[in-house]
C-alpha cells in the first residue's frame, strides 16, 4: 500500500472516532435534559398537591401552619417577669396593687405601675431628687434586736455624690391589703465609701438609707410587714421606683417572742449547734480565663471549713467557668445572681471586662453593692457572713480544722472582754507566694494539680493588723460593710477584734506588693492537713460535673452519709 493510501485510512479512522465521541456526548445531554425534566414535573406535582391541602372545601386558600409559642398570662407572665427582674414584685402588683387600685387618693400617690419603673441597666432603679441621682439595687427589712422602733427597711443605693447633704426623701411602704401608702421619712443616708479614701465627681457612691417604721401604727398594720417601698421626694408624689422587701427569717423566728439575737446567743450558749458562716464573693468577672480547677478547689476547701453556703454575683465568665458554676448551684451549695454596674456602662462583654479592669475605682464601688446586698440578703440565715476572694482562705492553725474551733477557741476572751461578741472578728494577712517548694517527697508529686497544697512558701512578714484583712461579720449587730472590715453597727456589740495567728492567719494565694527575696520565704504546710478530704472532694466533683439534678440529689446525699 502506498504511503497516500495509508494517509487516507488514518483520516477515515480519525473521523469515525470523531463522529462516535459526538453522538456519545448528544445522548448524555439527552439523558440529562429528561432528569431535569422529571425533577421539574416532580417538584411542580408536589407544589400542586401542596395548595390543594391548603384550600379549605368551599375553596378559599389557607396559610401554611406556623409554630407559634404561646404567649404566657397571668400568674406564669408574673412568674417569668420576677425571673427577668427580682427586685420587682410584680406579683404583688398582680394580687394587690392593680385591682386594689393602691393609692392615697386619686391625686396623690400612686403605687407605682411596673411598666412605668426608671430601670437602669437592668438591675437598677433610677430615682432623681433635686440634684442628687440614686440608682437603687434591692431593699431589705431590718428586725434585729438593735435596729430602731418595729424595725427598719433599708435601701442599698448609689448617689453621685459623697458627703454632701441629701434633699428630704420620704419612703413609701406598702403593705398586702392595704391600700394606702405608709410614708416615713428618710432617717439615714450612711455612706459605704470614706471620702478618705478619695472621691471623684460623676461617679456613684454606695449609700445605704433608713426607713424606720414607726411605733404608732395604723391598727391593720400591727401585725403585718410591709412588702414594697419607693422612694419619693415627697410624700405624696407618685414614684417611678418599686423594690420589693426581703426578710427570709429561719421558721425558728417566725412568732413574734423569738428574734436573731435571742435565737443565736441561746444555741451557742447551750451548744445546740454551732455557728453557721455564709460567704460572699464579690463579681465574677473573668471571661477569657478558665479557673474551673482553682474554683473547684476553693469551693471544697470552703466546705471543710465549714461555710453553710456560698453567695457569689455575676458579671461574665469563661464557659468551663459556668459549667462548675452550674454544678455548684443545682448540688444547691452556691446562689448566684447577675450583677451590671451602677453607672449605666452595657453589659457588653468584652467592653464591661475592660472598664472593670482599667476604671479602678467604679470597680471598687461597685464591689461594695454586692457584698452589702449579700449580708442583708442572708442575714437571717447566717450567724457570721464571711466577705472573701476566690484567692483568699481564712486558714485555722494546728491542729484545729474548722471555722467554728477558731471561735471556740477564743470564747473565754470574748466572754471576759465583750460578753455580747465583737461586730466581727478579724484575721491576719500573710501572702503565698507564686513560689513553688523543692519537691521533697511522693505526697507533693501527687498534689501537683491542686493549688493550695502546692503553693507553700509564705512571706515571713504578716502585714499589718487591719491591712488586707478580712473578717467574720456578726450579723447580729454588722450595719455597712467595706470588703475588709465592718463599717458601721448596731448598738450592743464590741468594736472588731483581730485574732492572732496562732490562731488563725488569712492565707492570700498572690505575689505581695513589694518586692522580695527568697530568703524571706518560708514553708507553711499547714493547708496539707486537708489533703486527703479535699483530694476526695475535688476529685467527687470532677465526675459529676454534668449529672442532672436527680444525680446530684443522690451524689450530695451519699456524700451527707459518709461525712464523720
Amino acid at each position: 500500500m502506498t504511503t497516500r493510501a495509508r494517509g487516507g485510512c488514518v483520516k477515515l479512522a480519525l473521523l469515525a472516532l470523531l463522529l462516535m465521541f459526538t453522538f456519545l456526548l448528544l445522548l448524555s445531554s439527552l439523558h440529562t435534559t429528561d432528569l431535569d425534566l422529571r425533577s421539574l414535573q416532580q417538584r411542580q406535582h408536589h407544589q400542586h398537591h401542596q395548595q390543594r391541602l391548603r384550600h379549605t372545601p368551599d375553596g378559599r386558600a389557607t396559610p401554611p401552619s406556623t409554630q407559634t409559642q404561646p404567649e404566657p398570662v397571668d400568674e406564669e407572665l408574673v412568674r417569668q417577669l420576677e425571673a427577668e427582674l427580682p427586685e420587682v414584685d410584680y406579683s404583688f402588683w398582680y394580687r394587690y396593687a392593680k385591682p386594689l387600685r393602691y393609692a392615697a387618693s386619686r391625686s396623690c400617690a400612686h403605687y407605682p405601675d411596673p411598666l412605668d419603673l426608671q430601670l437602669h441597666n437592668v438591675y437598677w432603679q433610677t430615682f432623681q431628687n433635686s440634684n442628687v441621682t440614686f440608682r437603687m439595687f434591692a431593699a431589705y427589712l431590718d428586725m434585729r434586736t438593735g435596729a430602731p422602733g418595729r424595725g427598719v427597711v433599708r435601701v442599698l443605693a448609689t448617689a453621685n455624690q459623697l458627703g454632701n447633704r441629701f434633699p428630704a426623701t420620704h419612703c413609701q411602704l406598702w403593705y398586702a391589703n392595704y391600700t394606702l401608702p405608709l410614708v416615713v421619712a428618710v432617717s439615714d443616708f450612711v455612706s459605704v465609701w470614706l471620702k478618705a479614701w478619695g472621691g471623684q465627681q460623676l461617679y456613684n457612691y454606695p449609700h445605704l438609707l433608713s426607713c424606720p417604721i414607726p411605733e404608732a401604727l395604723p391598727p391593720p398594720l400591727l401585725h403585718r410587714l410591709p412588702s414594697t417601698v419607693s422612694l419619693a421626694s415627697s410624700g405624696c408624689e407618685h414614684a417611678s421606683n418599686s423594690l420589693r422587701i426581703h426578710y427570709h427569717p429561719p421558721e425558728e423566728m417566725q412568732t413574734a417572742t423569738t428574734t436573731m439575737a435571742t435565737m443565736a446567743t441561746v444555741a451557742t450558749a447551750t451548744g445546740q449547734r454551732p455557728p453557721s458562716f455564709g460567704v460572699c464573693l464579690k463579681g465574677f468577672d473573668f471571661p477569657y480565663v478558665d479557673l474551673s480547677e482553682r474554683l473547684i478547689e476553693w469551693f471544697e476547701l470552703h466546705r471543710l471549713l465549714g461555710a453553710a453556703k456560698v453567695y457569689a454575683y455575676m458579671y461574665d465568665v469563661h464557659p468551663a467557668v459556668q459549667r462548675v458554676l452550674d454544678y455548684y448551684q443545682r448540688s444547691g451549695y452556691l446562689e448566684l445572681r447577675p450583677l451590671t454596674m451602677a453607672n449605666g456602662m452595657p453589659r457588653l462583654r468584652h467592653y464591661q471586662h475592660m472598664l472593670i479592669q482599667h476604671r479602678l475605682l467604679a470597680k471598687r464601688l461597685n464591689e461594695l453593692i454586692p457584698y452589702n446586698d449579700c449580708f442583708y440578703r442572708n442575714m437571717y440565715r447566717h450567724d457570721y457572713i464571711v466577705n472573701v476572694d476566690i484567692d483568699e482562705v481564712i486558714m485555722p492553725q494546728g491542729a484545729m480544722r474548722t471555722w467554728h474551733d477558731i471561735l471556740a477557741s477564743d470564747v473565754p476572751l470574748t466572754r471576759l472582754n465583750c460578753p455580747n461578741g465583737h461586730v466581727s472578728y478579724c484575721f491576719i494577712n500573710g501572702y503565698f507566694t507564686k513560689v513553688l517548694p523543692e519537691v521533697r517527697d511522693h505526697e507533693q508529686l501527687e498534689a501537683d494539680e491542686l493549688y493550695v497544697l502546692q503553693h507553700t512558701m509564705r512571706h515571713r512578714n504578716y502585714s499589718l493588723p487591719g491591712r488586707a484583712t478580712k473578717c467574720f461579720h456578726n450579723t447580729r449587730y454588722s450595719e455597712t460593710l467595706h470588703n475588709h472590715f465592718t463599717l458601721k453597727w448596731l448598738k450592743g456589740s464590741c468594736t472588731m477584734r483581730t485574732l492572732s495567728v496562732e490562731l488563725a492567719q488569712m492565707q492570700h494565694y498572690r505575689e505581695p506588693d513589694n518586692e522580695y527575696n527568697l530568703t524571706e520565704l518560708v514553708e507553711d504546710r499547714n493547708a496539707w492537713k486537708y489533703a486527703p478530704e479535699l483530694h476526695a472532694a475535688v476529685e467527687h466533683v470532677w465526675l459529676h460535673l454534668d449529672d442532672g439534678p436527680e444525680q446530684d440529689a443522690v451524689t450530695e446525699e451519699q456524700r451527707m452519709l459518709n461525712e464523720p
